[in-house]
């Protein structure tokens, strides 16, 4: 009766996985291609990278060994289903983060999600500070870590892996201009089009590591 129940379980986690990893990955791209075209009106999106979306495709392979595993298995043994079925539910909570995972930055400030259900938002001149994390491994990626006076986390995306340097540029303007860009200000605008790139923003702030003292108000 046990070994029917698992059979039965495992066959549906398996129909269920094949049929929600490619819709997961095809919705990554049409994502990926509407937000490449909002970058006209001022508003850039990013996901997680390519490379841990399609870690995805690996994941119906533990349902299948386990159907068949249970199908073939004369003694059907409980704990190893059980530690199964532990590890497959932290696979689906990767795939639901591959699938809601996101930072957009827009004029009216910065939304992100990335395990909560509901975005959390922030005005860009939340940030008070930023810091930068240099690796000593050469073969590691520097990281930026944007942060409210509290402490929390702003953008969480980092800009070295996703080849994202707007944040970076309209911090930079920060620094320099001693006021926050206005983003509804052509000119403004301007000026942090000239600093979005990485020449002008990671030397920038890899020689200064942490810069405080920048928002204008408490989050």
């Amino acid at each position: 009766m046990l070994d029917t129940i698992f059979i039965i379980f495992w066959g549906i986690i398996l129909v269920l996985s094949v049929a929600s990893i490619p819709y997961i990955i095809i919705r990554y791209e049409i994502n990926r291609h509407q937000d490449k075209k909002k970058e006209a009106q001022g508003i850039y999106l990013k996901r997680v990278t390519r490379a841990e979306t399609l870690l995805c495709i690996f994941i119906p392979i533990l349902p299948f060994i386990a159907y068949l595993a249970n199908i073939q298995s004369e003694n059907v043994n409980i704990w190893l289903n059980l530690a199964n079925i532990i590890f497959v539910f932290f696979c689906y909570l990767y795939a639901r983060y591959v699938f809601v995972a996101y930072v957009k930055l827009s004029p009216e400030g910065i939304e992100q999600r990335v395990w909560s259900a509901n975005p959390t938002r922030y005005p860009i001149n939340a940030i008070d500070s930023i810091v930068y994390y240099e690796t000593l491994n050469v073969e590691d990626q520097d990281m930026v870590g944007f942060y409210t006076r509290s402490g929390k986390q702003i953008a969480a995306f980092g800009p070295m892996t996703h080849k994202s340097y707007r944040l970076l540029a309209i911090v930079r303007f920060r620094i320099e201009q001693e006021r926050w860009p206005d983003m509804n200000n052509p000119t403004d605008v301007a000026q942090v089009d000239k600093l979005d790139n990485g020449y002008m923003t990671i030397l920038y702030f890899r020689g200064r590591e942490k810069v405080t003292g920048l928002a204008d108000v408490d989050m």
